[in-house]
Formats: structure tokens, sequence, C-alpha cells
């Protein structure tokens, strides 16, 4: 094992200890101090790092050279590292339909009776993956004195405020712990202790590199600032300037104790903030402009060729052969739901260690939803080597509420509103039960209940009982505008779902369902009589979901295909077939999208009555535009649309805000039996601005239909519907 190379290398040399103070994405600059630092030839023997210094710290110390630290850096998605579910096409099918009737929305936890929230906006899941898969080549190396450069890195535990110093154990987990900015990233448990950013005692750890035996000093400031007056105009911005003005008061005491020998290097970093990570670049040539005006100052620190030859050397990640996994154990502490990882992993027994396989298979587990994180490392265990995996639920669970809306208005009268409430119970058993319990107000009134229920290997398989009563209004209309009668359908069911999920982007089901149906009058004159009767039948469905997005999508496709047959065997007055179609595909070039759907909605037979829950329906922006949002109800609807959208905010801004200019061309129509599907078909087109909120995407629009339909909208909204 080598460790501690530089000391032993230069025994006459004082033994010069690098220290890298926290400041966010700013600390990105000490990546241009280290690439200075090898030009000229100058030799770490230790380094303390806190936040962002310990994550370039410990990759240096590691064996990472300052090039390959840059291309992780500059690799890294930073707007999907801020997101810790995977990409939404790794999702399971039914979050993804979730995120379509919720459009964003709102969760709360429900914790021992009471509202409860997260400790972080980010989880950090996805920063404790990169890490992990990073310093594989440590996980047999405890003591960081080992490590090819001896490492110190420095957390907060925030129950007491005391500084904790990581010198072993995880080197992955230290340097998590030590960027846990509150506020931003959660807080991580470590050996019972909550931890967060170690900024919060020691930004900058000089004492820490003289408590290593540091006899020079090569020190790092990158500090945010201190905001003028004139910038402290939100209760925000008031907090964090007291956040910043306590860690400058301690960062100022340890910078006064540097001698004469040691060497301050503070990169010009002007308006860089700690959550510029799009400007990383920016930031690395800063710091090493900042360096090599000190460059005459290191020199004294430099070492000839051959000898910075054997450094560096030496200077490199230790050997990682990955091994055959042989067995796999999930902790079963921080989880109600561990036997529900037990089984997304299972496949990886027997297989050879694959860290980005497992992070994947890791990410899609972590996509239920339930989960704070779902960390792993490698076991030694009888001279086979397996995986550990540690889930850990949500602290603000384990029952939650979310809460979202839909509206739409279309400035002449009509306008509608739904609001949902869900109430989600998890972790009802060790495979991941789930009982759901849904209520919808407005345009759509729903009671809906449903216990969920994953088995099989990998969890593909579920069942799914569930109670539905749903009701909404159907207006008629006589070739014109205005309504001359309004009926309320009423359905109430029960219903068993049994389906297999494949892989997290196709879906199959089969339902047996039982229930009544009613149609009242509520509106107008009486056209149909009113109508009651119980029902039964087969609802059968293939789901595939790709894409990307559920508000403004850029690639993927999405295929809805369901076929309900009402058999008179279960209680049906009529044998019936009623088959609805959506489909959905995105194509993008830069800022440039394109979606392509066409959607259907087909009833067969003639029932003896007039049964609206038969029906399908069309209007609103994109969807037969010029009419309102569902303005037209008929047996069987067909459509075929083509939307652009353009976005005119920069998508690289790693805080900017998504707003899109896009029109539509639309051709569809309504029609009373099967064999006239197409003909006379009605034309449609919109133009309209989107903006993709927190709680989901508003739309200003207007559109125009053939027949002298016209209308504009204010949608909250999506482009994409669905028959839930």
């Amino acid at each position: 094992m080598l460790f501690g190379l530089a000391a032993s290398a230069h025994a006459q040399r004082p033994k010069t200890c690098l220290v890298l103070g926290g400041g966010g994405a700013r600390g990105a600059a000490h990546i241009g101090v280290l690439k200075v630092l090898e030009r000229e030839h100058v030799p770490i023997d230790c380094i303390a790092g806190t936040s962002m210094g310990a994550i370039v710290g410990g990759l240096y110390a590691a064996g990472y050279s300052a090039d390959q630290i840059q291309d992780i850096l500059q690799r890294i998605d930073w707007k999907d590292m801020f997101r810790d579910d995977p990409p939404r096409e790794d999702l399971p099918m039914r979050r993804k339909r979730d995120e379509l009737r919720f459009l964003g929305g709102i969760e709360l936890g429900l914790h021992d009776g009471r509202i409860a929230l997260p400790r972080g906006v980010i989880q950090g899941q996805k920063m404790q993956l990169l890490l992990r898969r990073l310093l594989l080549s440590t996980h047999q190396i405890p003591d960081f004195d080992h490590l090819p450069i001896p490492f110190r890195a420095v957390a907060t535990e925030i129950g007491t405020g005391r500084k904790v110093v990581f010198s072993k154990g995880d080197l992955a987990l230290a340097i998590r712990a030590s960027m846990s900015v509150p506020g931003a990233f959660a807080p991580i448990r470590y050996r019972g202790h909550l931890m967060v950013d170690g900024g919060m005692v020691d930004n900058v750890p000089i004492d820490l590199a003289r408590e290593m035996g540091a006899q020079r000093m090569i020190v790092v400031d990158v500090s945010q600032p201190l905001a003028a007056e004139k910038e402290l105009n939100s209760p925000f911005h008031i907090a964090n300037q007291m956040l910043t003005v306590m860690m400058k008061r301690e960062t100022d005491k340890q910078l006064a104790t540097l001698g004469p020998d040691d060497i301050l290097i503070t990169p010009a970093l002007g308006d860089l903030t700690s959550a510029s990570f799009d400007r990383a670049s920016q930031a690395i040539e800063l710091g090493e402009q900042a360096a090599q005006k000190s460059a005459s100052s290191l020199q004294r620190d430099a070492v000839d060729v051959a000898t910075y030859a054997r450094f560096a050397t030496a200077h490199h990640p230790a050997p990682f052969d990955p091994p055959l996994i042989a067995f796999l154990d999930v902790l079963h502490d921080g989880s109600r739901t561990s036997g529900y990882i037990e089984q997304r992993l299972s496949d990886e027994v027997g297989r050879r260690f694959d860290p980005r396989r497992l992070d994947k298979a890791i990410g899609r587990a972590y996509g239920y939803g339930t989960y704070q994180r779902i960390a792993y490392d490698l076991e030694e265990r009888d001279g086979k080597t397996g995986l550990k995996v540690e889930p850990v639920d949500k602290d603000w669970g384990p029952n939650y509420l979310r809460f979202g809306m839909r509206l739409s208005d279309n400035f002449a009268g009509r306008n509608s509103y739904r609001l949902f409430t869900e109430a989600n119970l998890t972790g009802l058993n060790d495979h991941g039960g789930q009982l759901r319990n849904r209520v919808q107000l407005g345009e759509v009134t729903e009671l809906f209940s449903e216990f969920l229920q994953p088995f099989g290997k990998r969890g593909r398989f579920y069942v799914a009982p569930y109670l539905q009563y749903r009701a909404y209004d159907v207006p008629l209309q006589g070739g014109g505008s205005i309504n001359y009668a309004e009926y309320r359908q009423h359905r109430s069911r029960a219903a068993l779902e049994l389906g297999w999920t494949p892989n997290a982007m196709w879906q199959l089901s089969a339902a047996l369902e039982r229930g009544h149906d009613s149609t009242r009058l509520r509106v107008g004159l009486p056209v149909f009589p009113n109508f009651s009767s119980d029902f039964g039948g087969v609802l059968l469905r293939v789901s595939h979901d790709s894409l990307d997005s559920s508000a403004f999508p850029s690639r993927g496709t999405r295929l809805d295909l369901s076929q309900e047959i009402l058999l008179r065997q279960l209680g049906s007055p009529d044998t019936q077939r009623i088959s609805r179609l959506r489909w959905d595909t995105a194509l993008s070039s830069g800022a440039n999208h394109l979606l392509l759907g066409a959607s259907a909605h087909s009833a067969s037979g003639s029932p003896r009555d007039i049964r609206f829950i038969d029906y399908g329906a069309l209007g609103g922006l994109t969807h037969l535009s010029g009419y309102a949002d569902n303005q037209i109800y008929a047996r069987q609807t067909a459509l075929a649309r083509a939307v652009y959208y353009r976005r005119l905010t920069n998508a690289q801004h790693l805080f900017s805000v998504p707003v899109y200019l896009g029109g539509s061309l639309e051709a569809g129509g309504d029609w009373d039996k099967r064999s006239q599907i197409g003909r006379d078909p009605i034309f449609a087109g919109s133009l309209f601005l989107g903006i993709d909120t927190y709680l989901g995407p508003i739309f200003l629009g207007y559109g125009q239909a053939q027949g002298g339909h016209r209308a504009l909208y204010l949608t909250f909204g999506s482009l994409l519907r669905s028959d839930e």
C-alpha cells in the first residue's frame, strides 16, 4: 500500500499541506490551483478540505490528477445532479401517470400525526452515488492517512454544533457529509449523528492542517463575499447574509494565524456565486490565474523533474478490479420496504460488479418515491465480495399528502378547474405495499382508494384492488356554441387489477370490474331519458412511456391503448367494447421541439340507453383549439396534431425558468358510428406562450377552428392528456 508518498519522497522539504476552503460552485477554482501546482512541480504532503474543498481535495488525495478532476466536474449534468429522482423515462409507470395528473404539485409528509417537510431541498442521492463510483479504489482504505495523500474532511454535527473531523472510515460518505449545505442538501446521518456542511464551523480548516503536521501551507479561500446592502431585499437574503457573516468571522480568525512561509490564494471570482455550477469552467480558469500570480512563491516548494516524476507516478488511484458479486445484503433498520429493494437488485448477484449498471438499478428503485436515499458499499465476507445496500425511508414520511390542480378559462364565460388531493400511506409491508386515497373536486368529482402491492422477481408484477366514484357534466350542443342541455354522469365501481411492468417504460394490465352507471339531467331540455344500470366487464390496457418530461417533452414516446369490454355475463345490459388510444412522440433539435400526437375514442354496439360513460371528449388548447376544454362529447372521436414549441430561455443556465413560444396544427372531429370516422374533419390551430413552473405548466394561447370557433386560453395544464 502506498501512502504518505509526498512526505517520504521529500524528507528534506518542510511538510507542505494544501487547505481547500468551502464555497459551493466557487470551489471549482481549486482545480485551477491544482493545475498550477502540478505545472510548477509542487508535491503535496497532506490535504484538509471543507465542503467543495473536500470534494476536490478528496479526489486529489485519492489519486486523481487536476485534469481528471476537471474532466469529472465538466461532465456532470448539474441540473440532473440536483434532481434526486432518476430521469423521467426511468420512473415507474405509476409515477409517470401521477405526474400527468398532478403536474408538479406539492407534497407534504405525515410523520407521527403531524405535517412534516424535508430537511433539504435536495437529498443528495445522485451525488452520493457519483462519489461512491469515483472512490471505489478507496473502499479497502479505511484510514485516510493511507491514501496516496493523507486527507481530512470537516463536517458539522448539527445537533450540538461541534466540528467533526473525518480521518477514517468511508471516504465517499465523509465528503458527502462535509458538503451538506443546510437547507439545500439534506443532512446525512453518520454513526448516529446528523451531519451538515463543515463550513458552518471551519470553512478554511487551517488549524486542521497544522494538526496533520503541516510546516508550510498553501491555502485557497473561495468563500462567498458579503452581499451589498442594496441586495438584501428579502428574508432569504438576510438569513443567507447572517450565515455568511458567521462563517467569515471564523475564516478571518483562521487566516490571521498564517505565517510568512504560508501562501494564501484568493481567486477573484467576481459575480460567481456558490450556486454557479454552470460556470465551473470559468471558476477553474480564475483559480488558475490566481495561482499563477503566486507562482514565484509556489516555486519555493517545487522539486526537480525527477523527484516530481516519482511523486506523480505514485499519485494515482489504487487498482480496482470489479469483483463477482456473491451476495446481496439489504439492511432493514432504515426502511420499511427493504424487501422491495431486494427484489429490485436481486439480478446483481452472480454478475460482475458494474457501478454504472448498479447506479441505474438503484435509481429506478429510488424512483418508487418513498426513499430519502439508497446507499451501497462493497463488503468482504468469507473470502467473497458482495453488496451491502442501505435504503433509508424519507424521514418526513411514511405517509404523504399531495396536492395538484388544473385550471382553464377561455375568456368567454366558460371556465373549469380541478383540485386533487391524494393521501399515500407507504411501507405497509416489507415488499412496498401502499394505500392510495384520492379526492378530486371541480369539473370532475372523484373518490378513489387503491391498495397497490408489487410482487415477483424485481417487483415487476403488481396487484391493485380499488374502489372509485367519478362524476362529471356532459354538455349537449345543437351545432352552435350554446348548450341546450347538460347531464351529470356518475360511475361507481370496484375493480381488481393485475399488472406486469417488464421495465420502467412498459406496463400491461388487466382488470375485472363491477359497478353502477347513472346519468341524470341537470339543466335544459330532457333530450335523453335518465339512465341507471349496473355493469361488469374487463379492462385491458397497454402503456408505454419514455417521454423525458410531462410538461414540455423533448424526446421519447407515450402510448396508452385500452379496451373496456362490458359483458352481459358480468351484469352489463349490453355487450360492448370501448376502445381508447393516446399517442405522442417528441422530437427536438436544440431549442426547437416538435410533438406529434393522435388520440381516438370509439364505442361499439348500439346500447338501448344513452350512456355518456361511453363518450369521448375533445376541445381545448392543442386538442381541437378554438373549442373550450371538453366541449365536444361523442361516441366516436379522433384527433391528430402537430405541436411546435421553441424554448426562449437558456437551457444551459442552472436555475433559468423554461419559457416556450409555440403553435399547433390539428385535425379531428366527432361521429356517431365507427364507419364515419375521418369524414369531414375539423381543422384547427393555435398559438401559445408556455411557462414550466414548479407547480406545473401555464399557457396563454389563442385557438381557432373551422366553422368560426375561436377562443383565448389561460390554462394551468399540460400539452399531454390522460383518460384517468
